[in-house]
């Protein structure tokens, strides 16, 4: 009875020990936008909810956000990638996290993103070239072939929308100024 109760202990150990073995560490996952809370690590503008969206995932589990692609490459600019564990970006036709590594791209300065950019990602190379087809201009790329692109901003468009903001806000605020002294 001795033997068989030690024999079954053992196999359990091994058993529990090779299934913390296979299981190890997890994988880095990307985690939700907090669309209105969430800014981006680098411009400090809101993060939106969308396929602009990418993250990277530290390798002690922080989860930094970016709202467009160019800010991530900002970051691991100036930080290195040493201390990476994952990047993410998003599909552009399903907003669906994928590994950067595993990931299409279509560039053109022409090409609206939050930053101006100008690069979407895509789940394959084939959704990339579709894309560029339909928009007849732009240049399919790789992930390899980011790290040697020039991540040149376009920003009048930003601009333009920064302008429109500004102008609501200042709009809001002669309101509420009006409003406030109509009620003296």
């Amino acid at each position: 009875m001795k033997k068989r109760t030690w024999t079954t202990i053992m196999g359990a150990v091994v058993g529990i020990s090779l299934f913390v073995i296979g299981c190890g560490k997890q994988e880095a996952q990307p985690v939700e936008i907090a669309e209105g809370v969430d800014k981006c690590d680098i411009c400090h503008m809101h993060v939106a909810n969308d396929q602009h969206a990418t993250e990277l995932v530290l390798k002690d589990g922080k989860v930094l956000k970016f709202d467009d692609i160019g800010c991530m490459h900002e970051w691991t600019e100036k930080n290195g990638t040493e201390q990476v564990d994952t990047q993410f970006v998003r599909d552009y036709y399903t907003a669906e996290w994928l590994k950067e590594e595993q990931a299409a791209f279509a560039y053109d300065k022409t090409y609206k993103t939050p930053m101006g950019y100008g690069i979407l990602s895509f789940q394959d190379k084939a959704a990339a070239e579709k894309f560029v087809e339909e928009q007849k201009t732009g240049t399919v790329m790789s992930v390899d072939s980011l790290k040697s692109h020039t991540w040149e901003r376009t920003m009048s468009e930003h601009k333009d929308m920064n302008m429109d903001m500004n102008m609501n806000q200042d709009n809001n605020k002669s309101s509420e100024g009006t409003m406030q002294h109509s009620s003296h």
